[in-house]
């Protein structure tokens, strides 16, 4: 009988929960977590400490390398899937090395969302997702007076407090789109506003950048449509994530918004499950689809769709936690219920 390999792209807090839930299920299976990032899983939700040195890089360690060894659980840095063959069951890495699974579970997180408005200027945005981006961030600080953040997903909201609170002046560009996918109501906006203005930034609403020029090292000239030139050090770009799944397009699987998957978290393969910020989770009851956003919806879709992979069902078709309350802002996330 053929030993089972679970593989698990993504070494995030789905992929990590899940594989401990197969471990518990299962003690004799291979299981293989792949990550394209070369750190350790790392509490992301910290990232916004480490830039302005209130915790070091030792703090955002969730597990050490000897967690997997005693757990018998491969973990394998800075590999990056180009390709996945569902009816070969096969991995194409980048170094050109193939990787048979019998059981695949996608947890490849969110990339930044660049609005098609701002995708000239990419280059001269600056975001943090990964430990990468604070690490470049973090070594950046010393030099920066002023910062313009554009945007005003949930992430800025912390990094704006943050930098205030180390001497750095803001200016928060609100961009209304840049809760996607949460609606951005007149209530929600007001109260955002609020809580940063209290916080120390200054607050440009109903506002769009026209042009940004770089007059030299950390030194940008921004312009918006009412006229405003603004100089700063650097320009924070954050509107959000959209699914990692580039790389899965022309593979078969249905994509939307991220991978569609039924209440069990299962795509239409045999044996191939998607969780975390990248699936598009079906829910039988509301005939709908919804999207998972934050830590501990990341923790129990990995959760169920280990279960599942063992064999034992187990439903996603409760929504994620629907009212987030962030830096003082309450946010209710019924975007959860939007038809794909």
């Amino acid at each position: 009988m053929t030993q089972k390999h679970f593989v698990i792209i993504g070494n995030g807090a789905a992929g990590n929960r899940a594989a401990d839930v197969l471990r518990e299920g299962d003690s004799h299976a291979k299981i293989t977590i792949i990550s394209d990032e070369f750190f350790h899983f790392y509490y992301r939700h910290r990232l916004k400490d480490f830039i302005v040195g209130n915790i070091d890089e030792t703090s955002l360690t969730v597990r050490s390398s000897e967690y997997y060894h005693d757990k018998h659980i491969r973990l394998r840095l800075g590999q990056q899937v180009i390709k996945i063959d569902l009816n070969s069951q096969l991995l194409y890495l980048k170094h050109m090395e193939l990787v048979r699974y019998t059981h695949l579970l996608l947890c490849t997180g969110g990339k930044p969302r660049m609005p098609e408005i701002h995708y000239r200027y990419r280059e001269h945005f600056t975001s943090m997702i990964t430990l990468d981006d604070a690490k470049h961030m973090k070594q950046q600080l010393p030099a920066v007076k002023r910062m313009i953040v554009v945007g005003g997903d949930l992430i800025s909201v912390q990094i704006t407090k943050r930098l205030l609170n180390a001497g750095i002046e803001v200016v928060f560009l609100v961009d209304r789109d840049a809760f996607w996918p949460l609606t951005f109501s007149d209530v929600i906006e007001k109260d955002f506003n609020r809580a940063l203005r209290r916080a120390g930034a200054k607050i440009i609403s109903d506002d769009a950048i026209v042009n940004i020029e770089k007059l030299g090292h950390m030194a940008y000239q921004v312009r918006t449509r009412s006229g405003e030139n603004l100089e700063c050090n650097l320009v924070g770009g954050f509107f959000g994530l959209v699914p990692q799944v580039d790389f899965l397009v022309g593979s078969g699987l249905d994509i939307d918004r991220g991978i569609l998957v039924d209440e069990h978290l299962k795509t239409h393969f045999d044996n191939v499950y998607a969780a975390g910020d990248c699936a598009q989770v079906y829910n039988p009851q509301l005939s709908n689809y919804w999207v998972s956003i934050g830590w501990g919806n990341a923790v129990k879709l990995g959760e169920i769709a280990a279960h599942n992979m063992l064999g034992s069902p187990d439903t996603a078709i409760r929504p994620p936690i629907n009212v987030l309350d962030y830096e003082g802002i309450e946010v209710k996330t019924e975007w959860w219920q939007e038809v794909s």
